[in-house]
């Protein structure tokens, strides 16, 4: 029995997760631009392994709810999805977790519903101020470029997928994990990138916050969102050695991140 106790041990202290987890954290996942709840899948199941609760929603008009796709979706839509999920999951303590445009939701949540917030995790995540779109912070080429793709797939409905994935994403064509991205991908409403961000608060709304800067490679529609949380007090940065579909690509790094906050 005492051998078999030194074995269970021993291999618990070989896992890192293991032995940074904390059993009970709740962990909201917000989604980014032509992704849904499915791109969480990885980091959710080993977190609901060790014994946490994470929930992973689709934005309204996309993922496994694109079939609710419509012109009137903007950017409070997106933030009322979060929103309602802790709303009526009877949440609280919530480490609320964005990735890329997901960031920008996020943001309002914090907003909306500070005391039910534990942390706020920005990975490689827009990052707007009150009176912002998404579109301020982006380079202006990238977003005349969709802009003009999504008006004329469907009269501006929603940006559509890429014809290929974009390389900062982390994914090598002709692998599993670029066909299983790329079969899952859905167009992104337009007008959750063009409405503003209202904000009655302060940024954070005085919730902890930590951004995570994937380096390799660097995202350069992100760089604005980067420079703005640099110029920014308040915030704890981490630079992360993996590409911006890090949740993706290294699920078991971001876990080992997450269990750290």
């Amino acid at each position: 029995m005492a051998a078999t106790s030194l074995s269970a041990l021993a291999t618990a202290m070989a896992s890192p997760a293991s032995a940074q987890s904390a059993p009970g954290k709740t962990f909201v996942f917000a989604h980014g631009s032509w992704h849904g709840g499915w791109s969480w899948q990885r980091v959710a199941d080993r977190l609901r392994a060790l014994g946490h609760r994470a929930f992973t929603p689709s934005f309204t008009g996309m993922g496994d709810r694109e079939h609710l796709l419509t012109k009137a979706i903007t950017i409070d839509t997106f933030i009322e999805d979060l929103s309602e999920v802790i709303k009526t999951e009877e949440l609280s303590d919530v480490i609320l977790v964005a990735h890329s445009f997901g960031g920008v939701p996020i943001t309002g949540v914090a907003d909306r519903l500070p005391e039910k917030l534990r942390h706020l995790v920005y990975l490689d995540s827009i990052v707007l101020e009150n009176g912002q779109t998404g579109f301020s912070v982006y380079p202006p080429k990238e977003a005349e470029d969709r802009i003009a793709a999504a008006t004329k797939a469907n009269g501006g409905v929603a940006v559509p997928i890429p014809k290929a994935l974009p390389a900062a994403w982390g994914f090598t064509e002709g692998t599993p994990d670029y066909a299983w991205v790329l079969r899952r991908i859905t167009p992104t409403p337009l007008n959750a990138y063009l409405t503003p961000l209202t904000l009655h608060a302060p940024f954070g709304n005085g919730v902890p916050k930590t951004y995570i800067h994937c380096v390799k490679p660097e995202n350069p529609v992100i760089e604005g969102s980067r420079a703005l949380v640099r110029s920014q007090p308040g915030w704890n940065w981490i630079d992360f050695p993996g590409p911006h579909d890090s949740m993706i690509t290294d699920p078991d790094g971001i876990v080992n991140l997450l269990l750290k906050i």
